[in-house]
């Protein structure tokens, strides 16, 4: 029961039920299914004392939940907690219900397909309603036409989450590892054979969203695996492929990835730098930055650190941080007693840090993506051992959080600079 409720949560999260029937909206389906979902969830929790050696990632998560809650306090608006809740409550549950129900490769396999279905099911409609946007220069639910004077193409989206063709682009990358993994070392044909066009459609709908970050991201997901595969000669690869895969999109079309064509971006986070200044330990609060400029940060973590100062935004950095660390653990830990789940490891580290990748062109620090991979990698860790088996004593999580922080903001204010010149 507990399964089949959060396939259902994820795919109306991202089917986004209140555009498809807006007559539901007022009812809020989908809050009234995380409702429902509580009770399996803790069931589940009660079930699985394994569970309890998830300890760093888990509390992380808690306190940036908490911090994000309490972030409007300091500027006397109790009333954004509420807020805080209702929007970034269902995104946290969906990590909690991840961790609780998908610690097996059968499960995760599941959820895998459920995301599959949902991108397949939107690049359907989108590439049907191309031929009508092209004809008529009009928007439609699944595609954004191009400005007509650039000579841009239409771009396909989905609705609700999905409804920007940048974050559709980045949601198929991060689907795209997940599909070479299968439950047993003898599936190679079906890996491959399955797997391989599957990741070419994909592609394809990457191409048609017409997003820069998205089809940087592929030649980032290429270095990604080929590094972890070949070492230096796949970081020879990948860097050489990338580039002849970005000549060869900017050939094919109008909308190329330059320097200039990412300025627009550039001048809003000059914004949000300054609300970081004027409010460096705990932001402006969670969602204030639109309330404060008529447009998003177009960047996570500028987005986070504006908002929620330098302790939200630490504590956003290190649940991320501690997930990479020990995930890239987990095959050393299980890699012959479970290489299926060793598998899922590698996959997630490779979804999750090209989700972070294209994360720095769009505005993506609480979104329900971000938090099921999280709860996806918990499951994965938790099912090797947890805290227990995949220590994190040594590892300096906390240092590389920090200096992530700073690095990450540094670079920020140093491509406005250059801007500036």
């Amino acid at each position: 029961m507990g399964l089949v409720l959060i396939l259902i949560y994820i795919s109306l999260n991202l089917l986004s039920p209140g555009d498809v029937f807006p007559g539901l909206a007022p009812y809020r389906p989908l809050l009234v299914l995380a409702i429902l979902s509580l009770p399996t969830a803790l069931v589940a929790r009660l079930q699985a004392p394994e569970l309890g050696k998830l300890r760093a990632q888990l509390l992380l998560v808690t306190l940036f939940f908490g911090f994000a809650i309490c972030s409007w306090l300091p500027h006397g608006w109790l009333g954004g907690g509420l807020v805080t809740v209702a929007y970034l409550g269902p995104n946290v549950l969906m990590y909690f219900l991840g961790v609780t129900l998908l610690r097996s490769p059968f499960r995760l396999q599941l959820v895998k397909i459920a995301l599959l279905l949902v991108a397949i099911f939107v690049m359907s409609n989108g590439l049907m309603e191309l031929a009508f946007v092209k004809s008529t220069g009009l928007d439609t639910p699944y595609v954004m036409a191009g400005h007509a004077e650039l000579a841009e193409q239409p771009r396909i989206r989905g609705l609700g989450m999905l409804g920007d063709p940048n974050v559709f682009g980045q949601y198929l990358l991060m689907i795209m590892p997940m599909l070479f993994v299968t439950r047993k070392d003898t599936s190679a044909v079906i890996r491959y054979v399955v797997a391989v066009p599957t990741t070419i459609l994909l592609l394809v709908g990457v191409y048609w969203t017409g997003s820069r970050g998205a089809e940087m991201g592929v030649a980032v997901l290429l270095g990604l695996h080929f590094s972890r595969r070949f070492k230096t000669a796949g970081a020879v690869i990948s860097a050489g492929f990338g580039t002849i895969l970005l000549l060869a999109v900017n050939a094919l079309r109008t909308r190329r990835i330059t320097m200039s064509g990412g300025m627009d971006r550039l001048a809003i986070w000059s914004d949000g730098l300054q609300y970081f200044k004027h409010s460096p330990i705990y932001g402006i609060g969670a969602h204030g930055y639109t309330e404060n400029s008529i447009m998003t940060a177009h960047n996570t973590f500028l987005l986070c650190a504006a908002e929620l100062g330098m302790v939200g935004y630490f504590l956003w950095m290190s649940m991320i941080v501690v997930t990479f660390v020990q995930l890239s653990r987990v095959p050393k830990v299980i890699g012959e007693s479970n290489p299926s789940m060793a598998r899922w490891a590698e996959a997630m580290r490779l979804s999750l840090g090209v989700y972070m990748f294209t994360s720095f062109f769009l505005s993506r620090a609480y979104e329900l993506p971000l938090f099921l991979l999280l709860g996806m990698s918990g499951a994965v860790i938790a099912t090797a051992g947890g805290d227990e088996a995949i220590p994190l004593r040594g590892t300096m999580w906390p240092l590389w959080s920090f200096g992530l922080c700073v690095g990450i903001l540094i670079l920020i204010y140093v491509l406005l600079r250059l801007r500036a010149v």
